[in-house]
């Protein structure tokens, strides 16, 4: 009973720290198809992209295929439908009428770590292009050599204003924000690069994910990557901290850090069939640990964004039309989410609100929040007590 554990709490017998854990697994393990929130999407495209920006974690950041790219407010709604559905609509939108607008599709959309006033746009029209978020202006632009797939920045740099790119092009390029310049070329994949993500540890250390199967790791102090993660090593016994998933032949397409700073995830496709797995893997060591999820299906024709709760105990999988909830550390299935109605691209997990964001095919953004608001929960424990209460008798034990 929750009414139980927060006696605990109030009597000091249950830590500050487990308390809150357990309040958040609860709320997690309870997640459906919010009947409270919706988000009115402006996009004529499948949605590719979402973030929650790292610092008011207030406002969700999207990106499109029809190269359009939307911010909403996800604590303040616009409207209420019917007198309690909150309503949310974009309160920016740059598409292809705009006079900067990307011409193809958007395929990732991200915001500057410090400060919402930036956020940065990579599209297949083979331009990053970095927008002021006040005049709705390009203040920089960078051109690429291929369709751009993927774009990163580190969520704790302090001396550099990085982003790492990854297009059909085999090699990684960082721009640099403050003067407007490619600073590094990293050579190694032999084909384009599909994911990218900075480490939430180490503000030089870069991954990236690739067509030709190997994930790789960067240290942009120096040359050349570091380690190379490769299936056919593994070890048995350990879990490790890091999930990620890679192949010496098949192509990955997704990568995602969790604010653990310490787990990974990746997917990976054959050709044009997909094998269909995710792999944890022990960084330290560089070897697969074997964790045997269970069976997945997955669209190999573009990246895909994947979520892990800040415990991190669930990793989100789009799963064609659903969203599939893994434990981290034994791959069994937890949760399998259904609401769209085409292929999803994207899941955002926000630990601020505790609700899961996935786009889809579909062109919509569904929101998965806890079925039972916090601030009912112990009121609807403390009334199954009062009610049990009155029914008791003398001949009740």
């Amino acid at each position: 009973m929750w009414c139980e554990a927060v006696r605990r709490r109030e009597r000091g017998e249950l830590g500050a720290r487990r308390f809150e854990t357990a309040a958040r697994a609860r709320r997690t393990a309870s997640l459906a198809l919010s009947n409270r929130k919706e988000f009115a999407t402006p996009h004529n495209g499948a949605v590719n992209s979402l973030q929650v920006d790292l610092i008011e974690r207030r406002y969700l950041l999207s990106g499109a295929s029809d190269g359009s790219a939307a911010i909403f407010d996800v604590q303040n709604a616009i409207e209420y439908e019917a007198g309690f559905i909150a309503k949310h609509r974009s309160i920016l939108l740059v598409d292809k009428q705009h006079e900067n607008g990307h011409k193809f599709a958007v395929s990732m959309a991200v915001w500057y770590p410090v400060d919402t006033g930036l956020f940065v746009t990579a599209s297949f029209d083979q331009y990053v292009k970095v927008w002021d978020t006040n005049s709705t202006q390009v203040v920089m632009d960078f051109k690429m050599p291929g369709k751009v797939y993927s774009a990163a920045m580190s969520p704790i740099a302090t001396t550099h204003m990085l982003i790492a790119t990854g297009s059909a092009d085999v090699q990684v390029r960082l721009c640099d924000i403050a003067s407007g310049a490619f600073t590094h070329t990293l050579s190694g994949h032999r084909d384009g690069i599909m994911s990218l993500e900075w480490s939430t540890s180490s503000e030089w250390i870069l991954m990236s994910g690739g067509c030709d199967g190997a994930i790789r790791f960067w240290d942009i102090r120096r040359a050349g990557c570091f380690l190379v993660l490769d299936q056919s090593r593994s070890q048995l016994g350990r879990r490790p901290p890091f999930l990620e998933g890679t192949s010496d032949k098949d192509p990955l397409n997704s990568l995602q850090p969790s604010s653990s700073s310490k787990i990974y995830s990746a997917q990976q496709r054959t050709g044009k069939s997909s094998d269909s797995r995710l792999r944890l893997w022990d960084i330290d060591s560089g070897c697969n640990t074997l964790v045997n999820f269970e069976a997945m299906r997955l669209q190999t024709s573009k990246p895909l964004q994947l979520a892990v709760t800040e415990d991190p105990s669930l990793v989100f999988i789009p799963c064609m039309a659903s969203i599939k909830a893994y434990n981290l550390w034994s791959g069994m299935t937890f949760q399998t989410f259904r609401g769209h109605y085409e292929p999803v691209n994207c899941c955002y997990y926000s630990a601020q609100e505790q609700e899961l964001y996935t786009g889809s095919n579909d062109r919509q953004i569904l929101v998965w929040s806890p079925s039972t608001p916090a601030f009912t929960e112990m009121e609807d424990d403390g009334k199954r007590q009062m009610d049990f209460v009155v029914d008791e008798d003398n001949w009740s034990d």
